[in-house]
C-alpha cells in the first residue's frame, strides 16, 4: 500500500460535497485524485475546490484511466446495483451510502463479490463511527462479557423525523443537469408489493436503515421483526438471545432539534445513547450509564465525557485505515444485507397488522 491511499469519486451531489468529500481531502493518509460526474460544469467546479485534477463523465471511465486503490461512490442507492460491481470487479475497496442496494437478494450479490475479489465493501452507516457510540458499544459488551449487571434484556431505539441537515451550507452546483447514465438504470422494488408497501418500503430503508443497523450493532447479535403496527409507528423484534426491541418513528413535528436515543436495558442497568444530527458537525454524541444498587448499595448515574467528532469525518478516517490494513470495518456487507431482511420482515408484518384491520 503507498503512503497515500489513492481514492477516485463517483457522484458529487448534496451528500457527495457535504458528508464525504468535506471529509477526506482533510484526512492526510490518502488524496482524492479523481471524480466521474456526469454533470460536467459541475464536476468542474468541486474538482477545483477540492484540488481534485481529473475528472471522468462516468465511473467506467474513471476505472479505465485512473490509478486507484478505493472509491467513494455517492450516488442514489437505487443505482447501487448496477455500478458498485463495476468497482468491486475492478479490484477496488469501495465506500457507499447506505442502503446497499434495494433488495436483500441483491445485497448478496454484492457482499459474494466483495468476498470473491478480496476487497472491502464499506456501506456508510457512520453512525456506528460517532465516538458515542463506539463508547456504549464497548460498554455492552463488558456488561454482557462479565455478567455483573445480568442480562441485556430490552434495547429501545426512537427517531422522530427531525432537521437532519442541521443548517449545513449547500454543495456547489453549476445548474447543469445530468444526462442519462448510459447502461445504469434503478433497481426495482421487491415484486410482491403493491404500490402503497413499495414506497412504504422505500421510505422505510431510506430512512429507517440506519436504526435499523444500529440496533444490531449495539446488540451484538442478529434480531427478527415479530409485530409492526398498523399505523407504521413502532415494531417489536427479538434477538437470538431472546432481547426485545422495540423501534419507535412516530412523528410531531420536529423541525428544529434532532432526537435519536438508544437504550440497552439489563437486569441491573443501562446504557444511554444520544446520535447527534447526521450533519451536526463536532458532535460526538452522549451517553449515560445507570447501574442499579445492590442491597445496601446506592443507584449510581455516570455521563462520560463524549470526545467531539463528526460521525462522517469519524466514518472516513476509519475507512482509510481500513484499506491501509490498520483496523477491521466496523460496517460489512453481510450486516447491510441483513438490514434490507429487516426491512422486508418489517413491511410484511406491517401487511399482517393492516389487513386484521
Amino acid at each position: 500500500m503507498p503512503d497515500k491511499v489513492r481514492i477516485g469519486f463517483v457522484g458529487c451531489g448534496y451528500m457527495g460535497q457535504k458528508a464525504h468529500l468535506d471529509n477526506f481531502v482533510t484526512i492526510p493518509e490518502c488524496e482524492v485524485v479523481a471524480l466521474a460526474e456526469g454533470r460536467r460544469q459541475t464536476a468542474e467546479l468541486v474538482a477545483r475546490r477540492y484540488g481534485i485534477l481529473r475528472v471522468y463523465p462516468d465511473h467506467r471511465a474513471m476505472l479505465a484511466a485512473a490509478d486507484l486503490d478505493a472509491v467513494v461512490a455517492i450516488m442514489g442507492y437505487h443505482l447501487h446495483h448496477a455500478v458498485v460491481p463495476d468497482l468491486l470487479a475492478a479490484g477496488k475497496h469501495v465506500l457507499t451510502e447506505k442502503p446497499m442496494c434495494i433488495r436483500a437478494q441483491t445485497g448478496r450479490r454484492l457482499a459474494a463479490l466483495a468476498r470473491e475479489q478480496g476487497v472491502i465493501y464499506y456501506v456508510g452507516y457512520m453512525k456506528r463511527s460517532a465516538p458515542a457510540t463506539q463508547l456504549a458499544v464497548r460498554t455492552i459488551r463488558q456488561w454482557q462479557a462479565g455478567g455483573e449487571h445480568g442480562r441485556l434484556t430490552y434495547l429501545r431505539a426512537a427517531m422522530p423525523p427531525g432537521d437532519w441537515t442541521f443548517g449545513i451550507e449547500g454543495p456547489l452546483s453549476a445548474g447543469d443537469a445530468p444526462p442519462p447514465y448510459e447502461g445504469v438504470t434503478g433497481e426495482p422494488l421487491p415484486p410482491d408489493l403493491n404500490e402503497a408497501e413499495a414506497g412504504t418500503y422505500d421510505a422505510f430503508v431510506n430512512y429507517y436503515i440506519h436504526q435499523v443497523n444500529l440496533i444490531r450493532y449495539l446488540l451484538g447479535e442478529d434480531y427478527t421483526v415479530e409485530y409492526a403496527d398498523a399505523g407504521g409507528a413502532t415494531f417489536t423484534a427479538r434477538s437470538a438471545s431472546g432481547v426485545t426491541v422495540v423501534l419507535e418513528m412516530h412523528g410531531y413535528g420536529l423541525r428544529d432539534g434532532w432526537e435519536e436515543t438508544y437504550r440497552a436495558l439489563f437486569e441491573g442497568g443501562k446504557v444511554e445513547l444520544s446520535i447527534p444530527s447526521p450533519m451536526a458537525r463536532q458532535r460526538g454524541g452522549e451517553v449515560s450509564v445507570f447501574v442499579g444498587g445492590a442491597e445496601g448499595r446506592d443507584d449510581v448515574l455516570t455521563e462520560p465525557l463524549v470526545r467531539p467528532g463528526w460521525p462522517f469525518l469519524e466514518q472516513a478516517r476509519h475507512f482509510v485505515r481500513c484499506v491501509r490494513g490498520e483496523e477491521e470495518p466496523w460496517s460489512v456487507p453481510d450486516d447491510a444485507v441483513k438490514d434490507l431482511e429487516v426491512a422486508e420482515q418489517y413491511v410484511a408484518c406491517l401487511r399482517r397488522s393492516r389487513g386484521a384491520l
